[in-house]
């Protein structure tokens, strides 16, 4: 019993210490398709499709996901300049491809 309260103690104090966050948005967001992100720009023209996927209850960050035109999936960097203006325009280009 004295072990399993040790544990408990032990997490509870891992968890909650600067840095504690972290340690639980790796672990707690399982359904987050991000592990990494790139800040990189890519160009447009190499565009398949992007998906935004927002807040939620089983991802607690915002992940943008471009899927480009070779198949290959990129997770970029929802904070980057160039991502917030893509993510502002997105609605425009939208009403662009759809067909009349």
């Amino acid at each position: 019993m004295a072990a399993w309260v040790a544990l408990l103690l032990g997490v509870l104090l891992a968890t909650h210490r600067p840095g504690g966050a972290a340690l639980l948005e790796a672990n707690g967001n399982l359904s987050c398709r991000c592990a990494k992100t790139t800040a990189a720009f890519i160009h447009p023209s190499k565009y398949e499709s992007v998906e935004v996927r927002p807040v939620g209850s089983s991802c607690r960050r915002l992940e943008v996901v471009i899927k480009l035109k070779s198949l290959e999936r990129v997770c970029v960097d929802p904070n980057a300049p160039w991502v917030k203006k893509l993510l502002q325009d997105l609605p425009k280009l939208r009403k662009k491809a759809a067909p009349p």
